[in-house]
C-alpha cells in the first residue's frame, strides 16, 4: 500500500554528491522528508524522495554544498504529464479504470466449499432463488441473510459461512452426520427384508420368526413378526405388540453379463499438438469469442479443456473467462486381442465393479465366471455371491380399541 501511495504522488531517484553527504541527510531528516532505498555510491549517494519532499531538499543542497540530479522520475504525475497532449489516449485509461470500478460492483465468482453428499447444483439453485448469482450486484446481497438462509432450508447442514471479497463470494458449509432412522426401543415392530436372497442366520431378539434357515425371501417379506398371541392354543386369546428385532443374514447372487471385443483400436500419439483459445464474457449471457490465434486441423485427437477467469487479483475475478482447449493428435491402430488378454482384461472389469458397486460392509464369498468365445468377441458370464444383512425394522400401527385387531402373523 505504501508503494501504491507513492507511485501515485509521484517520486523521483537522486544522485547526490559532495563532501557532506551525511550532513544533507541529517539535515533533510530534521526538515521531515522522507527518503528510501538510500544505497552508497563511489561518489555520495542514491535516493528516493517524494515530489513535495525533493522542493525542500534544494535548501539541505545549499547549506551543505552539495549538488544533486535527478536520475529518474517514476509515478502517475510524471506519466500524466509525458502524455497530457494525447488526450484519446488518456480518455481511454480513464474509461478502462471506470469500466474496471464499475465491474467490480457486481459478483462475477461463486465458490461452494465443504459439500460432500449435498449437491452443488442444489445450493446453486437455492442461492439464485435467494439473488446470489454470476452478475448480481453485491451491494444488494446480506451475507448474513444468505448464511440464515442456508441453514434454515438445507437440515443436513450444520454450520455455514458466507462472506464477499472484492468481486468473489464464498460459501463455507460443514454437512451434519447423516440422520439415522431411530425406533422407539419400545414401539412395537416387523422386521421385513430389505432385498432378495437364502436365508443363512437368524438371531432374534424378540418377536416371532416367519422364516427358517434356507428359506429364500423377496423385499418386504415379513422376517419376523411384532404381532404375537398369549396363548397361542386357545382361539380368540389377546394379542400382544412387542419391539421385534433380529439379525437376519442371507446369501446374494448378482449376476454380471458382458462381451469383450478381440478387434479394437489402440491410440498412438504423433506428438503434435495444438491449441485453440476463446474468451467468455459472463455478462452477455456467457457469450463465447473464439481468438484468432490458434486452431485444430487434426483429424484423430483428444482434447483437455482448462478455464482461467481473468482478474486483478484472487479476491477480484472479473466477468472474462479464457479458455483453452489443447489438442494432441494421435493415429487409432486397429488391434487384435488374444483370447487369453481378453480374459485376464476380463477379470480386471469383474474386480473394478465390484470395488465400485459394492459395499464395504458386504462380505464377497464366492465368484463364478464362465467364458464363451465367439468369432467376434469373448462373452463373460459372472455370479457373484455376497454374504449380507438384510433385515430392517418398521413400525406395526396398534389398532384402537373400536378397530378390530389384526389376526396374529
Amino acid at each position: 500500500m505504501l508503494g501504491i501511495w507513492q507511485f501515485t504522488k509521484g517520486y523521483v531517484r537522486l544522485a547526490v554528491t559532495g563532501f557532506s553527504v551525511e550532513r544533507f541527510l541529517n539535515m533533510a531528516a530534521y526538515r521531515g522528508v522522507y527518503l528510501w532505498d538510500v544505497e552508497r555510491t563511489p561518489k555520495g549517494v542514491e535516493l528516493n524522495v517524494s515530489i513535495n519532499g525533493f522542493k525542500k531538499l534544494k535548501g539541505c543542497a545549499r547549506k551543505t554544498k552539495c549538488r544533486t540530479k535527478i536520475i529518474q522520475k517514476n509515478g502517475l504525475p510524471f506519466i500524466l504529464h509525458r502524455y497530457r497532449k494525447r488526450k484519446l489516449l488518456v480518455g481511454g485509461i480513464l474509461f478502462f479504470l471506470t469500466g474496471l470500478f464499475v465491474l467490480s460492483s457486481f459478483i462475477w465468482r461463486i465458490e461452494i466449499e465443504g459439500n460432500d453428499f449435498l449437491h452443488q447444483d442444489t445450493v446453486m439453485a437455492f442461492l439464485e432463488e435467494q439473488g446470489l448469482r454470476t452478475g448480481a450486484l453485491k451491494f444488494r446481497l446480506d451475507d448474513r441473510e444468505l448464511q440464515r438462509a442456508i441453514l434454515n432450508n438445507f437440515p443436513e447442514v450444520s454450520w455455514a459461512d458466507v462472506h464477499t471479497r472484492g468481486t468473489r463470494t464464498t460459501i463455507l458449509i460443514a454437512e451434519a452426520l447423516p440422520s439415522q432412522e431411530l425406533l422407539d426401543r419400545q414401539s412395537p415392530t416387523h422386521v421385513i427384508a430389505t432385498s432378495e436372497g437364502l436365508i443363512t442366520a437368524i438371531v432374534t431378539g424378540a418377536g416371532a420368526p416367519m422364516v427358517r434357515q434356507n428359506d429364500v425371501v423377496r423385499p418386504g417379506d415379513m422376517l419376523v413378526s411384532g404381532i404375537l398371541e398369549l396363548e397361542p392354543d386357545t382361539p380368540g386369546t389377546a394379542l400382544v405388540y412387542v419391539h421385534a428385532y433380529a439379525e437376519i443374514w442371507a446369501r446374494r447372487y448378482h449376476p454380471i453379463e458382458f462381451s469383450v471385443p478381440f478387434a479394437y483400436e489402440e491410440k498412438i500419439f504423433t506428438g503434435r499438438t495444438a491449441n485453440s483459445h476463446s474468451l467468455q464474457l459472463l455478462f452477455v449471457g456467457n457469450r463465447r469469442i473464439t481468438l484468432p490465434s490458434g486452431g485444430n486441423s487434426f483429424n484423430s485427437y483428444d482434447r483437455i479443456t482448462t478455464r482461467h477467469q481473468i482478474g486483478a487479483s484472487g479476491n477480484y475475478p472479473l466477468p472474462f473467462v479464457l479458455i483453452t482447449e489443447h489438442y494432441m493428435e494421435f493415429t487409432p491402430q486397429p488391434r487384435t486381442r488374444t483370447p487369453e488378454e481378453a480374459r485376464d482384461l476380463a477379470e480386471r472389469l469383474i474386480t473394478s465393479r465390484i470395488i465400485r458397486e459394492f459395499d464395504f460392509g458386504i462380505d464377497i464369498v464366492g465368484r463364478q465366471v464362465e467364458f464363451q468365445e465367439t468369432p467376434d468377441a469373448l462373452i463373460v458370464t459372472a455370479l457373484i455371491t455376497t454374504h449380507e444383512r438384510i433385515d430392517k425394522q418398521v413400525p406395526i400401527t396398534v389398532p384402537t380399541p373400536e378397530q378390530p385387531q389384526p389376526p396374529a402373523q
